[in-house]
């Protein structure tokens, strides 16, 4: 999940590679590891039962706890802020808060929350983060509000939102034969194949949102969202088909990592 997250971080930015620090993408690493590892084993310690791993998964999030303690002091009150809030979206969402029930438990708030902390991570951290050199300003010269910076911007960010509960979908259908009841997922609310096709026009709407600010571009960022959002999409429509566990946690995990290696080749061969 971690190589998948920096990965997806990295195709969000792919223009602005060389204005990252490598250390913002340590953060962010160590950031998902301790995240995911919360989520999932959090629980499970504080009821003190035993599951694999348990010093393994102990060990690793005191190193990344440690490595990423350091990180956020080094660097500015914004990226304090945004990790606080995105860890409180991570700790809502795995810890009851109210009558015990967590965030995770609020009818298709689920895919809204998870797309959120991510929002924040990829769009937000670094915009005033010492690990990075770019932020996005006004343009005092821009003629409309689509020659704009920050709109352009918003776009992206909207475009990753919808892109991020795309991605999430084949993990809920895998999960439906665990999920509880109460939990009312997508897939227990409105039955896999018209889960499945909210993904897909999820994907529909973030190929029409390429158009809105230059029409039909021929960029390399362009061309790789028109290959790698349709194979999404088919990763959402055969979700059921596979149903090994295997197929969400592997190969739906690794399209990000996918579509990086499409923009390094293509960055590759039109330079």
């Amino acid at each position: 999940m971690a190589f998948c997250f920096v990965a997806l971080f990295l195709v969000f930015h792919f223009q602005n590679l060389s204005k990252l620090d490598d250390a913002i993408l340590l953060l962010i690493f160590c950031g998902v590891v301790i995240g995911y590892n919360i989520i999932k084993y959090a629980a499970l310690l504080l009821e003190q039962k035993e599951f694999r791993f348990k010093k393994a998964v102990i060990t690793i999030t005191t190193i990344a706890s440690g490595i990423a303690a350091y990180l956020i002091v080094t660097d500015s009150l914004w990226t304090t802020a945004m990790v606080a809030l995105a860890s409180a979206f991570s700790i809502f969402y795995a810890f009851p808060l109210i009558r015990q029930h967590n965030l995770r438990q609020v009818p298709i708030f689920k895919l809204a929350l998870v797309a959120s902390s991510w929002i924040i991570i990829i769009c937000f951290l670094p915009l005033k983060s010492v690990y990075a050199d770019f932020e996005y300003l006004i343009d005092p010269l821009a003629f409309s509000i689509t020659d704009s910076i920050p709109w352009l911007y918003a776009i992206d960010i909207v475009q990753l939102f919808l892109l991020i509960i795309a991605l999430c979908i084949p993990f809920e259908i895998r999960d439906l034969q665990y999920d509880a009841p109460q939990l009312k997922t997508l897939p227990q609310l409105i039955g896999i194949t018209r889960t499945k096709l909210l993904g897909i026009a999820l994907c529909a709407v973030y190929l029409l949102m390429e158009f809105i600010p230059f029409g039909f571009a021929t960029t390399i960022t362009a061309i790789s969202s028109y290959c790698i959002v349709p194979f999404i999409a088919l990763s959402i429509w055969f979700s059921d088909v596979f149903k090994s566990d295997y197929y969400a946690s592997f190969f739906v995990e690794a399209i990000p990592v996918l579509w990086l290696g499409l923009l390094l080749f293509l960055t590759g061969t039109y330079a």
